[in-house]
């Protein structure tokens, strides 16, 4: 679950007082730590996602660093297949 929890956070980030948003797509990720990127439903996605093939095991959280233009509250959203 944390690991779950550590991809919704950074994969999608969006200040809803700003009409910036922040892109942040698994793909470009730092470090997929135990994660593998599954390239079979690009056509349907419009790019990979990650998966984690831990086999009822957790695995290493997927890493990276994403830079917010100003402090504040962000709404983070996830686009999953499922």
């Amino acid at each position: 679950m944390r690991n779950v929890i550590a991809v919704v956070l950074l994969l999608v980030a969006a200040n809803p007082t700003m009409a910036e948003s922040i892109l942040v797509e698994a793909e470009s990720f730092e470090s997929h730590g135990g994660w593998s990127l599954d390239t079979q439903f690009i056509r349907e996605m419009g790019s990979p996602y990650m998966l984690a093939h831990g086999l009822g095991r957790p695995v290493e959280d997927a890493v990276t660093h994403v830079k917010f233009p100003a402090p504040g509250d962000y709404r983070v959203s996830l686009r999953t297949k499922d």
